[in-house]
């Protein structure tokens, strides 16, 4: 959490210096919003989640539960391959989040905002960290994951959403380059258009890969005519 705490404090740096859209809120107004949220609604439950899932892949580890076990693999393979699983999971999770109508009752707390900063990225619906929670322990479970595995892919997926959440204005020649391997900003600016056909598409988190391949990658919209909320 430390972690989490100083990148989104450098981020909103970046933001007020390089921002890329005019917000429609002040910016104390729209980050305050975004903690009260974050604080009131799932602080506890991501703090207890976190915990709980790292002493459990702990347990998994130690009965040597889970495919990627049975395949013997070596330690840095494992891990690896463990994180690229738990973000297809994440993916897949994503894409029912926003096909299923109940979940997606859930999750549009998150899509509610009017703005988009780093701050975005913890604005979440308590349900939503509760089964998203679950699934992840079960992912865990039948991979095998171990803490190292678990640890490494979360902090990815925090430092990835407070970028690809973040009103930055990267370089035109840098942008492009990114996206081929991880989520952007612009490219996830457009999953959080008002407009269903553009936000149910760019559901990766961290890799733009799993877009790519299984045909939810969109970048054919004008980033000045996206309105969020």
């Amino acid at each position: 959490w430390v972690f989490l705490l100083a990148v989104t404090a450098a981020l909103l740096g970046v933001e007020w210096a390089v921002a890329f859209r005019t917000p429609n809120q002040s910016k104390l107004e729209h980050v305050s919003t975004n903690l009260i949220i974050f604080g009131s609604n799932s602080l506890i439950a991501q703090l207890l989640a976190g915990w709980t899932l790292l002493i459990w892949s702990s347990y998994v580890t130690s009965e040597g539960w889970g495919l990627l076990y049975r395949l013997s693999l070596e330690p840095l393979a494992h891990v690896m391959v463990s994180i690229i699983l738990l973000h297809l999971v994440a993916y897949g999770l994503h894409r029912l989040y926003h096909h299923v109508p109940l979940l997606w009752r859930i999750h549009r707390a998150h899509h509610s905002d009017l703005d988009m900063d780093a701050t975005t990225s913890i604005r979440f619906h308590l349900g939503e960290v509760v089964i998203t929670t679950g699934i992840k322990g079960l992912a865990v479970w039948a991979l095998g994951v171990s803490p190292a595995g678990f640890l490494i892919s979360e902090s990815l997926t925090l430092a990835a959403g407070l970028f690809s959440h973040g009103n930055v204005r990267l370089p035109s020649r840098l942008e492009p380059r990114l996206r081929w391997a991880i989520v952007s900003p612009t490219m996830h600016w457009i999953h959080h258009s008002r407009r269903p056909a553009e936000h149910n598409t760019n559901l990766g988190a961290v890799f733009s890969g799993w877009d790519r391949l299984f045909g939810t990658y969109c970048m054919g919209v004008a980033q000045h005519e996206i309105q969020f909320g």
